[in-house]
């Protein structure tokens, strides 16, 4: 058992914040997975490449830029944005092999 005397309540209450915060974002994290499967489906339906590096270095470059104006840096949006990139990814490859040929 510990000596140390337990963290202010203030502590706990920012934590608690935090913890929402971590929250909010997975449930972003599910919306936006949503809508690229959505996404990957209407192109299917219409014959068209479910990646496009073109539009993936456009919007590098655009969340790089928005997390600057907001102080966020942005090397760090840049891994999380790459993470989602390589995710979606991983979903295009599984979506193509489930693909029936022709």
């Amino acid at each position: 058992m510990s000596d140390a005397p337990a963290p202010p309540a203030v502590l706990a209450s920012m934590r608690a914040s935090i913890d929402a915060v971590d929250h909010a974002l997975v449930e972003l994290l599910a919306r936006r997975r949503a809508l690229v499967a959505d996404l990957f489906a209407e192109k299917v339906r219409h014959g068209l490449p479910l990646l496009d590096p073109g539009r993936e270095a456009q919007l590098l470059a655009d969340r790089r830029a928005f997390a600057e104006e907001r102080g966020v840096p942005p090397a760090l949006v840049d891994r999380v944005m790459r993470a989602l990139l390589d995710a979606s990814h991983e979903d295009a490859e599984n979506l193509a092999r489930e693909a029936p040929p022709g």
